[in-house]
């Protein structure tokens, strides 16, 4: 049993009093674990979804995250993401916290120079003043249509708002076949 709170003899006579001090008693059998939603780490997993939209985080990849473990990175880091969004970094993390790892960002496809830093392999369009706004990402994994449609919508939020996502391209690291992937419509052939 609790012991009662210790309450002075004038407050001891009330039972208004007595009852307010048995129910403060019990006040530190109480789990406040659960009450404590911040700390993301520690938090059901029943939370997550409110503590995203909270953090307005639907809309903004929370479709794309799989796992608890992504949805636990990606509220730790809403506030940071939100702060630089619209700029080539949010870009970068936003894929980086989903797990599709580095990416390589080519920006303005519609102006190159010829200096030798471009080269003829379709990821710039020579000769299209209009193409300035237009951006690839060159990833180093490949991804599933479904996850490339939800990526595409995760960008239009992160990006900035006069840019345009041209593709996501993972040619140079295509599936090989060798009985790891099947073929049935989930991957395509390094462009999405």
């Amino acid at each position: 049993m609790i012991n009662p709170l210790q309450l002075p003899p004038s407050l001891e006579s009330d039972i208004s009093f007595r009852t307010l001090g048995s129910l403060a008693a019990r006040m530190n059998s109480i789990n406040l674990s659960v009450l404590m939603v911040y700390l993301v780490d520690i938090v059901d997993s029943s939370a997550l979804p409110w503590l995203g939209e909270q953090f307005s985080l639907f809309g903004d990849g929370w479709d794309l995250a799989e796992s608890d473990d992504v949805r636990r990175t990606l509220i730790k880091s809403a506030i940071e993401l939100h702060r630089y969004k619209g700029t080539p970094w949010s870009i970068r993390e936003i894929i980086r916290r989903f797990g599709f790892g580095e990416v390589d960002l080519i920006e303005g496809t519609g102006q190159v120079n010829y200096d030798g830093s471009a080269t003829y392999n379709g990821n710039y369009v020579h000769g299209d003043a209009e193409s300035w706004a237009v951006y690839r990402v060159i990833l180093r994994q490949p991804i599933t249509n479904d996850q490339a449609v939800l990526l595409r919508m995760t960008l239009d939020a992160f990006a900035p708002a006069r840019c345009h996502l041209a593709s996501l391209e993972y040619q140079s690291v295509a599936i090989r076949y060798n009985s790891t992937v099947n073929y049935d419509g989930s991957y395509n052939h390094g462009s999405s």
